[in-house]
């Protein structure tokens, strides 16, 4: 299969083409930035402007407090706008699922992510920068807004002696995130019906990084939000590592799914397709380290797609029973695989690969419908391939093949040794 494009090639194409939008990149060479502790460039700036007792480490340690407390807030936009530029070259430095585990210290994360997720978030709001008469795009001017919100904070506020700041901070962060998701979807979606030359050559690479680059962020924050709450004198619930949870019950998790789905398939259509889970393992139920809540995610659009499309063709109750759904779980040393069957006769031949397109949606936009229940993202074409990056974020593929007439067969592969569930986190400076 051929390589797609990339968004910033679509860009490039617009601006030789004359189409009238202009390629905008910054000026970063391709190098590899020293990383220094997050405190020193602010302490730099502060000595310089206010002298040198202004940043001493002498700043009360209050919850949500900040490093700046006397600076003029035209000077703290300048001084963000610099940060934003210095951060921008820098390469992520992505984690294994083996580092994470080894890194459940509040203040060891706490350390990483100081400085890592404001690399993270700077790339991004680079990509939206990068689309020429963005702030003509409210979805867009609003993510961005709220990005450098984040990145503010991130860079401003204490980490010593105390981490309440920064915690203070970081589920902030995560609150800002919640509906990023949607209005970049809904961004990219007026591009394509309102600008010429954003279509999904252009739409659907840049929201897999930008995307794939939120869920690396969400996952970091969420970690350790999960470590710094984790009490170690509780009895933690089957063993979870934060969001982690080192015996992962595939099986489980797709019966819990699966009573979910048909909850609300029944509650919204009436009818509701039998779903099978089957366990294909020699030795026992596949476990591994995995993130629950992405497995979840996954299972939940892959299940709720296969059922809408199941009581849609079924003529009757009657006719439901006899299209049951399959799921079947095996593993070997390497790998888990989970696959799923319908016989809701398949997606159209015409259809294709575009099931995988952000602009690509089967379920309506005007009506809440039982879809949008299970996933806020319904109705915007960007289920199916989100769930195809939570796959894909830890090195795992999400796959589908459709036989026109019969059904369609979803396969979920996912790594199962920690060392190789590495962290896949889009650069577009590498």
């Amino acid at each position: 299969m051929a390589a797609r494009p990339s968004w910033r090639s679509a860009l490039r194409r617009m601006d030789a083409a004359g189409s009238g939008f202009r390629f905008r990149c910054y000026a970063t060479p391709v190098i590899q930035v020293e990383r220094v502790d997050p405190a020193t460039s602010v302490a730099k700036a502060l000595r310089r402007k206010y002298g040198p007792s202004s940043w001493d480490g002498q700043v009360p340690w209050e919850r949500g407090s900040m490093i700046v407390p006397q600076m003029a807030e035209g000077d703290v936009e300048k001084f963000v706008e610099t940060e934003l530029d210095s951060f921008v070259p820098m390469q992520p430095r992505p984690l294994s699922m083996q580092e994470v585990l080894d890194m459940l210290d509040p203040a060891r994360i706490a350390k990483f992510l100081h400085v890592e997720v404001p690399v993270r978030f700077a790339e991004r709001i680079r990509w939206i920068r990068d689309i020429q008469d963005w702030q003509q795009i409210p979805e867009l001017v609003e993510v961005e807004a709220a990005h450098m919100q984040v990145f503010r904070d991130l860079r401003m506020v204490q980490r010593k002696p105390t981490l309440d700041a920064f915690t203070a901070v970081v589920e902030r962060a995560l609150q800002r995130q919640q509906p990023v998701r949607l209005k970049v979807a809904l961004a990219m979606h007026r591009l394509n019906t309102e600008k010429e030359g954003f279509d999904s050559d252009f739409i659907d690479p840049w929201l897999d990084d930008f995307l794939l680059n939120c869920i690396g962020t969400e996952m970091l924050m969420s970690q350790y939000l999960a470590c710094v709450n984790m009490d170690p004198a509780a009895n933690k619930p089957r063993g979870l590592a934060g969001i982690i949870d080192p015996d992962c019950d595939v099986a489980q998790i797709c019966r819990e799914t699966a009573m979910h789905v048909q909850e609300i398939t029944e509650e919204h259509t009436g009818r509701c397709p039998l779903i099978q889970v089957e366990v294909f393992q020699d030795r026992a139920v596949p476990r591994f380290s995995y993130i629950p809540g992405f497995l979840r995610f996954i299972m939940t659009e892959v299940l709720k797609n296969s059922c809408r499309a199941t009581a849609e063709v079924a003529k009757s109750d009657r006719d439901v029973q006899k299209r049951p759904i399959n799921v079947i779980v095996c593993a070997d040393d390497h790998e888990v695989a989970i696959r799923v069957c319908d016989r809701a006769r398949g997606i159209p031949f015409g259809v294709g690969q575009t099931v995988w397109s952000y602009l690509y949606t089967t379920a309506g936009r005007n009506k809440a419908t039982y879809a949008e229940k299970a996933t806020s993202l319904a109705g915007y074409g960007i289920g199916l391939p989100l769930s195809r990056l939570y796959a894909r974020y830890l090195g795992g593929s999400l796959n589908l093949v459709s036989l026109p007439g019969y059904g369609t067969s979803v396969d979920l592969f996912l790594r199962r040794v920690n060392a190789n569930q590495v962290e896949i986190v889009p650069d577009n400076d590498a």
